[in-house]
């Protein structure tokens, strides 16, 4: 979740205070989400609806080639 939580994020163009006002998730958090790729699945929910994507995706490794 690491890789995929923070290229998501990234790609939305949102910093992780911005991310933390639209999911209600505390900055810390998803610094630590972003640094361990650990999180609950309540959080990870929170997380996907904020960014607009699938919990399959936000939770998936990036694709292989």
């Amino acid at each position: 979740m690491t890789v995929m939580l923070r290229k998501i994020r990234l790609d939305a163009g949102l910093s992780v205070p911005a991310l933390s006002r639209l999911s209600g998730v505390p900055v810390r958090t998803i610094e630590d989400i972003e640094r361990k790729g650990d999180c609950r699945v309540s959080t990870a929910i929170r997380l996907a609806d904020a960014l607009q994507v699938t919990l399959d995706k936000l939770c998936r490794q990036e694709d292989k080639p």
